[in-house]
């Protein structure tokens, strides 16, 4: 094996720790927000981290005031709870300004895992001190990127984005459009961009409380019928396994496929009140044809919302999805309760190939109806969360569980889900270890400890079935995930992580002919995150990986460093990187979160014999005004051959 990547990484560390002992001056160091979202991205890959991350950087952008009592300004903390924004604005109304974030630890249904979680994206600034924009805020980005020797490309072409956000006390509105590389800028029967999306949000006290026009997501109970973009998806790590606070948003994400287009009204509050929706949204879908080249059906859904094959141009907007629907909800001082209801017709019925054994229980017909219950109910040492659901055609759904904080220091989650195989909902969110949205009964606990001060564990744990068969699986059968955390958090400027995980699933074994056996592929893993700020406001990240699969045998390993600094004099920010793998194949492949441009994410799977650098400078030529530059360049090596590949990205942004 060749060990010179090892050589280059201890040099490159060497480098940055001599760099780091100057006292280099520095006017802004990188926020914490960076380290949260890596870590909640690299445990819900698989759950919409574009959308997950646009939240998040647009709660860096604009921290939440928690000072201001709000309900609606907390509440944009998405991943809390009802009864937690309840929670901190009473808190502020009844006693005055937080002082610190560990005032929030002691607070019912806190612990200080979750104010570590929030701690990057809120401000605890007196109220009235952190109104920069008192007329509303308007931001304009433009983003383009360009791959260069990329054999995995069939073709070489920018990729651009726009967006347009204002936000506003009571009037918002947003553009974005979007083109993945390959695709045409024309206006012959589109947009111009490949996918363009638009809203526009009248938000005001009242009875009609908030009106949305254009494209929209909903949150509703548990996620069982709408949930876009769910946060946590399966993090058995999460400070709660309970969904967040009911919502009625707009739609900002360049996912192409999973949102609604129409308009929503709420009435009262989210508390309670009424929303009433409606959408007619064209999706992409495999189209069937009859003899006579006829469209007659659709076979499947196609994700991804790339469009320069035949194949994804023949799907582009194949399929016209309706729906209309309503949620009431009613609380008391302990409980809270809501009802769901949603009918949706298609252009074109669902005519699933049944020769293969993963589709014996896909949804089939032109016509569905979901209707479900929620509750959530409990103080703060004892909170309980339950939705049920029914599918017409279809079966059931449920979804319970508790949140238990028996001292202040130690919090339990534990959570039981059943899905049935036949349930379907295009919208759904609910938490789950798979990607759909029937099919799986499992339960799931975690524990959160602090041990000592500034010394805390966590650890999760999920056993669930999957009763019908699904894609390499014939039959019904088995997982498990485990995850265990140790965290060492003496002050901002160190922080050391180590993660644990484990993973396993039945699959079929390959067969020509006759009924496949199964085995058992597992893989466990073990990380490591070391960050320091050795002089004022740098910081060094390093990261170390390793991981195993069963029965292949294959082993990875992974090195990364990290290395981010402002200058004084120059509105100038860098932020280097350089990782070094080495893996037997891609099912022993390793994921590294690296800092990307705004609204942006990058996740790259590692595997085989391969190093990455990464470069990207940020300049602020006036106060409102930013310039982001991204270099990447990735060798992989085969042999004694070596390829590079590059990618650049530049983006431009304008707040005022």
């Amino acid at each position: 094996m060749d060990y010179r990547w090892a050589k280059r990484l201890i040099l490159f560390f060497t480098m940055t720790l001599v760099v780091a002992v100057h006292d280099i001056q520095c006017q802004e160091g990188p926020g914490a927000a960076i380290e949260s979202a890596g870590e909640i991205i690299a445990l819900c890959e698989d759950h919409e981290p574009a959308l997950l991350l646009e939240k998040l950087a647009e709660l860096s952008e604009r921290p939440v005031s928690i000072n201001s009592g709000d309900e609606n300004e907390i509440a944009r903390l998405f991943f809390l709870t009802e009864f937690q924004v309840k929670v901190l604005t009473d808190h502020v109304k009844r006693n005055g300004n937080a002082a610190s974030i560990y005032e929030l630890a002691l607070l019912p249904a806190f612990d200080r895992s979750l104010v570590m979680l929030m701690e990057p994206y809120i401000d605890i600034s007196p109220a009235g001190d952190n109104e920069q924009f008192h007329t509303g805020k308007t931001t304009m980005t433009l983003t383009a990127a360009t791959r260069i020797n990329d054999p995995s490309e069939d073709y070489a072409s920018l990729k651009t984005l726009f967006r347009l956000r204002h936000e506003g006390h009571s009037l918002s509105y947003g553009l974005t459009a979007e083109n993945d590389p390959g695709e045409p800028f024309t206006f012959r029967g589109t947009w111009g961009t490949d996918f363009l999306s638009g809203h526009v949000m009248f938000d005001r006290s009242g009875f009609l409380r908030r009106v949305i026009a254009g494209d929209y997501s909903l949150r509703f109970g548990e996620g069982l019928v709408f949930n876009v973009g769910n946060w946590q998806g399966a993090w058995l790590s999460a400070p709660s396994f309970m969904t967040g606070r009911m919502a009625v948003a707009p739609y900002t994400s360049t996912e192409e496929n999973r949102f609604l287009r129409g308009a929503a009204c709420l009435f009262g509050s989210m508390t309670a009140g009424a929303v009433f929706f409606a959408s007619v949204n064209m999706t992409d879908a495999r189209i069937i044809l009859d003899s006579d080249s006829v469209p007659v059906g659709v076979s499947n859904l196609v994700n991804g919302g790339v469009h320069v094959s035949s194949s994804s141009l023949e799907a582009r907007n194949s399929l016209t999805e309706s729906i209309a629907g309503m949620h009431l909800t009613c609380s008391g001082e302990k409980v809270r309760g809501g009802f769901t209801s949603s009918a949706t017709w298609f252009s074109l019925p669902f005519i699933p190939d049944m020769t293969k054994p993963w589709n014996i229980n896909s949804f089939s017909g032109s016509r569905l109806l979901n209707m479900s219950a929620d509750i959530k109910a409990g103080t703060g040492s004892l909170l309980f969360f339950a939705e049920a659901g029914c599918s017409w055609p279809g079966s059931w759904a449920a979804i319970g569980g508790l949140r238990a904080k028996p001292s202040g220091r130690v919090t339990l989650n534990m959570m039981v889900r059943h899905f049935s195989a036949d349930y379907y909902a295009f919208h759904s969110g609910a938490f789950r270890a798979g990607s759909g949205s029937s099919n799986e009964t499992g339960m799931a606990a975690s524990l959160h400890i602090e041990v000592a001060r500034h010394l805390f564990m966590s650890a999760g744990a999920d056993h669930y079935r999957i009763p019908g068969p699904r894609y390499r699986s014939s039959s019904s059968s088995y997982g498990n995930r485990i995850e265990i955390k140790g965290e060492y958090l003496p002050g901002d400027d160190l922080a050391l992580r180590l993660t644990y995980t484990y993973s396993s699933r039945e699959y079929d074994l390959p067969v020509e002919t006759g009924i496949a056996d199964s085995e058992v592929s597992g893989r466990r893993g073990i990380s490591m995150i070391f960050s320091v700020d050795p002089a004022e406001r740098i910081r060094l990240t390093t990261r170390a990986s390793a991981c195993s699969t069963s029965p292949a045998g294959e082993k990875g390993y992974m090195l990364c460093q990290d290395f981010s600094f402002s200058l004084r004099t120059q509105p100038l920010t860098i932020w280097l990187r350089h990782a070094l793998c080495t893996s037997d194949g891609y099912d022993s492949r390793l994921y590294a979160w690296e800092n990307d441009l705004h609204y942006s994410y990058s996740v790259p799977a590692l595997y085989g014999e391969c190093s990455r650098s990464c470069v990207m400078v940020s300049w602020k030529p006036a106060g409102r005004i930013e310039i982001r530059g991204k270099y990447v360049g990735t060798v992989s090596a085969s042999g004694i051959e070596r390829e590079l590949r590059n990618e650049f990205r530049l983006q431009a942004r304008v707040v005022f």
